[in-house]
């Protein structure tokens, strides 16, 4: 009985998925998004001096051509089997933070023996922590994208995101297994890091603020538009603040397949990894993209299967060319 029952949740989970909070498309998260791109539809008809209508306002969050894409159509059916897959097969081998924020109190107790205990955990205490434990994941998902554009044969695996011709929320899912392992490992290495440090420390006590379990900066992020970042509707923030913050607008020019675009804003939350890296790329007005990958190879992603072993064959077929080169 038991088996039946955890076979259900399996096969269900990624139609729980709005109602999980830890998952991106929670519709909470949602919900704050359609209405930022309401205020966004409003501002956009008073500047142009068009009536505010509910059929308009309908129309912008839900075009047609973008929800109904065929690239889009692929997303929807890859995110249904990956999201059952990648549990069942993948998460497993990621390195979780919890395991290496152990290890890393055991191995600071061995170097420099036990820390006095913490009499009380104070607010600056646990605020710092929290900070941290942001500003480490995201540096981890940062450097892991990074990585993803810049070593070759990890692209034709990143391909496979950059491969989306329209953006929608289920886009961020639209990545292949192999890219979830490299980000999950390295943004769980570098929060694990952190963890370790404060709990040694400040004993066990010390724990990051948190709502519905995720750090507190992380779940301001979901609500504060983070799903617009893969859809159609452009939010670019304040100059300034876009030189802290990776805003929806300067997420969509990452995905653009302009050759001025290419390898910009890789951040994830923070936009501050992008300016020591030389890949911050702010636009000075709002631009028309295009989605999907240089020379139309985005064309050949036409299928969830294709979004699994393509990657591979690539892989492999760059691999081999590597070695006739150096026979």
């Amino acid at each position: 009985m038991d088996v039946l029952k955890d076979l259900i949740l399996l096969f269900s989970l990624p139609i729980r998925y709005p109602s999980l909070p830890n998952q991106r498309i929670f519709w909470v998260y949602l919900l704050c998004a359609l209405v930022i791109a309401a205020v966004v539809y409003f501002v956009h008809c008073q500047a142009r001096g068009k009536p505010v209508r509910v059929g308009g306002l309908l129309r912008f969050w839900f075009p047609k051509n973008v929800f109904t894409h065929a690239s889009a159509i692929v997303d929807y059916k890859y995110f249904l089997i990956n999201r059952i897959l990648f549990p069942l097969f993948f998460a497993p081998f990621v390195l979780g933070s919890a395991a290496v924020a152990n290890q890393t109190a055991v191995r600071l107790e061995a170097l420099f023996g036990a820390a006095e205990p913490a009499a009380a955990i104070g607010f600056a205490t646990t605020m710092l922590f929290t900070v941290m434990a942001i500003a480490a994941m995201d540096l981890g998902l940062f450097i892991a994208h990074y990585l993803q554009h810049k070593v070759p044969l990890l692209w034709e695996f990143h391909k496979v995101h950059h491969s989306a011709e329209v953006l929608t929320p289920i886009t961020v899912y639209r990545m292949h297994p192999v890219d979830d392992l490299l980000s999950g490992t390295l943004a769980g290495l570098l929060t694990g890091l952190v963890a370790g440090v404060f709990t040694y420390a400040f004993g066990d006590g010390a724990v990051p603020l948190t709502v519905f379990e995720l750090n507190l900066f992380l779940f301001l992020f979901y609500v504060f538009g983070y799903n617009l970042r893969h859809s159609h509707v452009w939010l670019a923030y304040p100059r300034a603040l876009s030189h802290v913050f990776v805003s929806p607008a300067q997420h969509q020019i990452h995905h653009s397949r302009a050759p001025k675009h290419f390898d910009r804003n890789m951040g994830f939350l923070l936009a501050i990894w992008d300016r020591l890296a030389g890949t911050l790329y702010l636009p000075q007005r709002r631009e028309t993209l295009d989605f999907g990958l240089d020379r139309m190879e985005h064309e050949e992603f036409d299928s969830a299967l294709r979004l699994y072993w393509l990657p591979f064959r690539k892989a492999a077929a760059l691999i081999s060319g590597t070695r006739r080169e150096q026979a």
